[in-house]
């Protein structure tokens, strides 16, 4: 290669590699401290004792003496419904205050099997650690009084259960743990056998506190319903009057010190497990406290975000908690506590924060996207207009926004490393974040040394794109957390590892990228190597359990980039090399499955258990709901429906520039050999990443969010670059001009 040649590709280089440095230097998104550090296990304390929980606590399943004490001991297990921690106030709720002052807390995603959760629903997802529900319902139903010992309305649950595809065995819970008393009649539910008797039950009376209290001394799991504080005329200061009546009766409160929690005689675990309305899903609260455990932030190992659990949560707290042996079917985990150096006032704020943030997400998702592909379609239609007149003021404004806006999906991310949410407009803070970053991503892009390439904008927003996604599954997965491309927790189906709308993001970012630095060298080989060693470590990032845990990110990647790699390769693409794609990522993905399902079923992640609902043969309901999900996520609006002859048209556009006069992106592909190859690959990817992902349409949705602004780029790049003597652009080898 020509000096001309190597000096710019080695400048690319490191430049590269100073942005990937820096991207690895950013904070951790997270102001509380990971759930990976000193936990205090639900099963390991000393009881009566009150000595402090170690760092080897006794394991969830409550083996050894720490589960014996449990068991002995007893639960108590208060539960309502439309909770939050907004809710809270020192003179209204005054018991409830200390507890979250002195307690283990987390926000609770109440999901259940449809948007909203009604008290039934958060009944029956405490009775089987999985999302159940009652029946669709204009109204919330008001659970009824046992008859007889038979729990009212049960083979209306049953019926549900068994057809929503959600495995839900309810009754579980009782099975789990047979010594169960129950108080009030949403606690019947959840204390029913599978088939809806409950033993020992009685409705809450005057004597409440006197009667948990019992009931938990002679080790019992104690559920109480104290109904739904989002109904017509609910009192929050008899809730909180009930609450310190047990709190009192259990050892945790007294009249001589009544703002400071004492040491109590049994775990108490408060949860606010439904939205108790049609009216809209939030965040909900839940405290626990347990003899000898500090103050922290509850986690899971189901969420693995601090301060974060889910209602399947519960169940197997409960269980962990009384000493018995875990439940075979549960979706959810033993809740954990971490963050035990924070006072209470750095853990009330990161509750409150992941509150808003949740709510922002929520309010901003249903109009931004619609209003930014408006933007985007209304400035290539002005400038469609303006092309005779304003050439030049077209083609510099297209060149630098194509930048700008192919930054702001990732720029939907890196919102998260600033404190948004506590501003006193969050929404408003948030976007100004997003505007930030993209715009500060944009200029770096255009005044780099990368500049004056043809593709040097575009593979520095696609190196920190890569970048950034990467540092986020390998630290948590903060940044992905209730942003607008990020993962919404009031949907509940992912708090950790890499979600779909990322898996396209990085994808895409990645296969551009690599074409882009293969395209400075030559040598086959070496192209090779440059494409397939980023795609094969990101393999590992992607599908490893405990960093990226996503099942379709090895098939999506693997048969997406086989063009790609043939290209790099010199060789010609054919179905049969395809095929053969397709089996080793089968094969791969299998393998994976295979390996996770080898290890503890309670440390398995959703790939060993996917596998064995393979074996169990279970595994049709899971594909079948995610198919269901799929149609109902194309089928939702007209955009939806409009959304695939959209993306198609995009993409014969991009690979067929001839046809639409799309000089400059005819000059790009000759500049960068490799990027109309990257560019097929990511049509292929993201068919494969929509057929394979549960959330259909969204995932080339996405991908074509980063791609136009790319494509309207490079289609203008000559009006943003320095003139070039006509000498250069006549002669010389591609790899000289990229």
């Amino acid at each position: 290669m020509s000096a001309p040649a190597t000096s710019p590709a080695t400048r690319i280089l490191l430049g590269m590699l100073a942005i990937a440095l820096l991207v690895i230097g950013l904070p951790h998104a997270g102001q509380a401290a990971p759930a990976a550090g000193p936990a205090a296990s639900p099963s390991a304390r000393a009881g009566a004792q009150a000595e402090a929980v170690s760092d080897d606590a006794g394991p969830a399943s409550g083996e050894g003496e720490g589960g014996a004490a449990s068991a002995k001991s007893g639960v108590v297990s208060i539960n309502v419904s439309g909770f939050r921690f907004e809710d809270l106030d020192p003179r209204t709720t005054p018991h409830l205050w200390v507890l979250m002052k002195g307690g283990q807390i987390g926000t609770i995603t109440p999901r259940s099997v449809r948007s909203t959760s009604c008290p039934v629903d958060g009944w029956l997802g405490l009775g089987s650690g999985r999302r159940a529900a009652d029946e669709p319902r204009d109204q919330c139903r008001v659970p009824a009084s046992p008859l007889d010992g038979w729990v009212a309305d049960w083979d209306v649950y049953a019926q549900v259960a068994r057809g929503d595809n959600y495995d839900a065995s309810l009754g579980a819970l009782a099975e789990a743990v047979p010594d169960i008393r129950a108080f009030g009649n949403g606690a019947a539910i959840a204390a029913a056998s599978p088939s809806g008797h409950v033993e020992n039950w009685s409705p809450v009376g005057p004597d409440l506190g006197t009667d948990v209290a019992k009931s938990a001394s002679d080790g019992e799991l104690t559920l109480v319903d104290l109904g739904n504080t989002a109904a017509d005329g609910y009192s929050l200061k008899n809730l909180d009057a009930q609450v310190g009546d047990i709190l009192e009766s259990t050892g945790w409160m007294s009249a001589d010190r009544p703002n400071r929690l004492g040491e109590g005689t049994v775990p108490v675990v408060f949860s606010s497990i439904a939205d108790g309305t049609h009216e809209g899903s939030s965040m909900q609260a839940t405290m626990m406290v347990e003899p000898g455990a500090p103050a922290g932030l509850l986690t899971s190992s189901s969420t693995r975000q601090p301060g974060l659990v889910q209602v399947p949560d519960l169940a197997p707290t409960l269980v962990a908690l009384s000493g018995a042996e875990e439940m075979d079917n549960a979706a959810g985990a033993p809740m954990t506590s971490g963050a035990h150096g924070s006072d209470w006032h750095s853990r009330y704020q990161a509750v409150l924060d992941r509150q808003v943030a949740v709510k922002t997400q929520d309010d901003l998702s249903t109009w931004f996207f619609p209003v930014v592909a408006t933007l985007m379609v209304g400035l290539l239609a002005l400038a469609w207009f303006m092309r005779k007149n304003h050439r030049e003021l077209v083609h510099s404004g297209a060149y630098r926004l194509g930048v700008v806006f192919a930054a702001m999906p990732i720029s939907t991310y890196l919102v998260n490393t600033v404190p948004w949410e506590r501003a006193t407009n969050p929404d408003i803070a948030m976007l100004g974040a997003l505007a930030g970053w993209s715009l500060l991503l944009g200029v770096l892009a255009l005044l780099g040394p990368w500049r004056r390439h043809t593709f040097g904008p575009v593979l520095f927003v696609s190196t920190v794109t890569v970048a950034v996604l990467a540092y986020d599954v390998l630290t948590g997965s903060q940044l992905q957390m209730s942003t607008l491309l990020g993962e919404p927790l009031l949907i509940a189906s992912r708090f950790y590892g890499i979600g779909n709308s990322a898996l396209a993001l990085y994808c895409c970012a990645l296969l551009l990228a690599v074409a882009g630095f293969a395209s400075l060298v030559s040598k086959p080989l070496h192209r090779v190597l440059i494409v397939t060693v980023p795609v094969l470590v990101s393999c590992v990032i992607l599908a490893a359990p405990g960093l990226g845990t996503k099942f379709g990110s090895v098939p999506t990647l693997i048969i997406g980039v086989a063009y790609l790699v043939l290209a790099a390769a010199s060789i010609r693409f054919s179905l049969k090399r395809l095929g053969l794609t397709v089996g080793i990522a089968g094969f791969v993905m299998l393998a994976v499955l295979f390996l996770d399902w080898l290890r503890p079923a309670d440390q398995r992640t959703h790939f060993g258990r996917f596998f064995d609902s393979i074996i169990s043969g279970q595994a049709l309901s899971v594909l079948a709901r995610k198919i269901g999900m799929n149609i109902d996520i194309l089928t939702q609006s007209w955009m939806t429906l409009v959304l695939p002859l959209i993306i198609i048209g995009v993409f014969w556009m991009a690979l067929d520039p001839q046809r639409f006069r799309l000089r400059g992106l005819q000059d790009t592909y000759r500049r960068v050999p490799l990027l109309r190859a990257a560019m097929i690959s990511s049509a292929i990817l993201l068919g494969v990443g929509t057929l394979i992902n549960d959330s259909g349409i969204v995932v080339p949705a996405v991908g074509i969010l980063f791609l136009v602004p790319v494509l309207t780029h490079l289609e203008t790049f000559r009006a943003g670059r320095p003139p070039v003597p006509a000498a250069g652009d006549a002669s010389g080898d591609a790899t000289q001009h990229s």
